[in-house]
């Protein structure tokens, strides 16, 4: 199990990538409204999304006790990195890329004993390490539909 967490999400950042990357510019950028993330914010929600899962993982890996995780405002963190201003499109994917990369390396160092760990969620619940990664991993493939459109991850699990 432990190895599987960190295949698919390296499939899923290759597959992305390519995907990302082939996007117009002006379809990445464009905003459906002021209130509304462009493709390109999306990634960087990812982006923070990333990061904060990182530091989650890592924690939670390194903790003899339940670790308490703190939620985060996702519109301010878009906005206070400016990520549609701030990047351009390369940068932004390669952010991702890398970020996602870097738990990649935390995924294949886990052991079934660390998916084990529990933690005590934003809003107070319980969860497993295990549960943590997958819903991380989900969360993922919500915003690439949203993204790419619906049959996108179903090709990216397929690898083609």
């Amino acid at each position: 199990m432990n190895h599987s967490y960190s295949q698919t999400l390296n499939r899923l950042v290759g597959y992305f990538e390519s995907e990302l990357k082939a996007l117009p510019e002006e379809v990445f950028r464009h905003k459906q409204g002021p209130a509304k993330w462009s493709k390109q914010e999306i990634v960087g929600h990812l982006c923070d999304s990333a990061a904060n899962n990182h530091l989650r993982f890592v924690k939670i890996k390194q903790s003899a006790h339940p670790v308490s995780l703190e939620g985060y405002d996702q519109d301010r963190w878009v906005d206070l990195h400016g990520y549609q201003e701030q990047y351009n499109q390369t940068d932004i994917i390669t952010l991702w890329v890398m970020l996602n990369r870097q738990i990649v390396h935390v995924l294949e160092r886990l052991t079934a004993e660390d998916y084990g760990k529990t933690c005590i969620l934003p809003g107070g619940g319980e969860a497993t390490l295990d549960w943590l990664v997958n819903d991380y991993l989900e969360h993922m493939r919500h915003h690439f539909r949203q993204i790419l459109g619906p049959e996108s991850v179903e090709r990216a699990e397929a690898g083609t």
